[in-house]
């Protein structure tokens, strides 16, 4: 199983910083990127879809409460959780800048409650094992080399009976040929292109986007196999395939094999909700009980850490992990100063 590289993790950081600066500083850095105003109202609308969503997940029985939201970047998603939803939980991403932009959009979307923000390696999630109800994630695993490790991961934090739900995940297209280069995936240009222009590109342009250029992986070419293998520790699994147009298909035990065939070949979005084996599981546990110290666990322990301002601290091995506007880093100290090395050398060494 592949891991996302140093650089990569690097590449991260510094791309998100470089948003934040773009988008809430209101600095110009990054062409062809949103800026404030855009952005605002793309996060507006994944709010709104996460709404229905989780209704919907509500509705067949899944437990939203508490929560880890992988990927979490400005946290919108999780706001609408606390606030929208009443669900508590955390939300995970590698970049502090992201996860401390969740105080501006706060104000933007008129949301009071903010989510426990968490800066970590979803290589190694910070929560005790069979402890969290409910792990969901939009457009993470595939920026990763290997999705198998991260949902290794997903499956040892969730709680007997727990689900795992992902959306607007890639899949590899089989029939694809890349003719020429594409505009950036996540620009302007890329939204006004008309459907036309976007079904040529779907079939023959190379994809291309600032975070690319930036180190960041891209994984587009995460064949349906892999996927199929790396869910197959879940007991339940409804995971849909949804290619162009009217194409879709299961991923598992699909009812139509010709919709499956062409879902293969053509690829596109791929979406789902897993359920761990077990019994089914109660909301009451607090997402603080389910927090662990990231330097126990390299030594192959789950000790809890409980929270004292301005830190989290380890009783079992006495460590402290800084709380920085808002947002708690919960790495080993070795990984904390490769990523974050002006941060742990003021708040760590100082």
């Amino acid at each position: 199983m592949k891991k996302q590289s140093v650089s990569s993790k690097k590449g991260e950081i510094e791309f998100r910083k470089k948003l934040f600066q773009q988008q809430v500083e209101k600095k110009s850095f990054l062409n062809n990127e949103f800026n404030a105003e855009e952005i605002e109202k793309i996060l507006n609308n994944r709010i709104k879809k996460t709404i229905e969503q989780m209704i919907m997940l509500k509705e067949s029985g899944v437990c939203l409460s508490p929560f880890v939201e992988i990927g979490a970047e400005r946290c919108q998603r999780a706001l609408a959780m606390r606030n929208d939803l009443n669900a508590i939980g955390a939300a995970v991403d590698i970049s502090f800048d992201m996860l401390k932009s969740c105080d501006y959009y706060m104000r933007v979307f008129s949301k009071s409650e903010a989510p426990l923000r968490i800066c970590c390696d979803a290589n190694s999630l910070p929560f005790r094992s069979d402890s969290v109800p409910f792990v969901f994630c939009y457009q993470t695993l595939h920026h990763f080399p290997d999705l198998t490790p991260i949902v290794k991961e997903i499956h040892r934090i969730l709680s007997p009976g727990g689900h795992f739900f992902f959306d607007e995940e890639p899949y590899k297209k089989v029939f694809h040929v890349n003719l020429y280069k594409g505009k950036s995936i996540y620009s302007k240009e890329s939204l006004r292109a008309s459907k036309t222009k976007k079904v040529f590109d779907f079939f023959f342009a190379e994809k291309s986007c600032n975070e690319v250029d930036h180190g960041i992986i891209e994984n587009e070419e995460i064949a349906i196999a892999v996927w199929r293998q790396a869910l197959n520790s879940f007991q339940e699994k409804n995971v849909k395939l949804q290619s162009i147009k009217n194409i879709s298909s299961e991923l598992f035990n699909p009812k139509h094999y010709m919709a499956f065939l062409l879902a293969y070949l053509f690829g596109g979005n791929i979406s789902g909700t897993c359920r761990k084996a077990g019994s089914s599981i109660k909301s009451e546990i607090s997402i603080l009980d389910a927090i662990i110290c990231p330097l126990c666990i390299e030594n192959g322990r789950e000790s809890k850490i409980d929270q004292e301002n301005p830190w989290f601290s380890c009783s079992e091995c006495g460590n402290k992990f800084p709380i920085i506007d808002g947002v708690v880093f919960l790495f080993s100290h070795k990984k904390f100063e490769e990523l974050y090395p002006d941060i742990f050398i003021k708040v760590i060494r100082k």
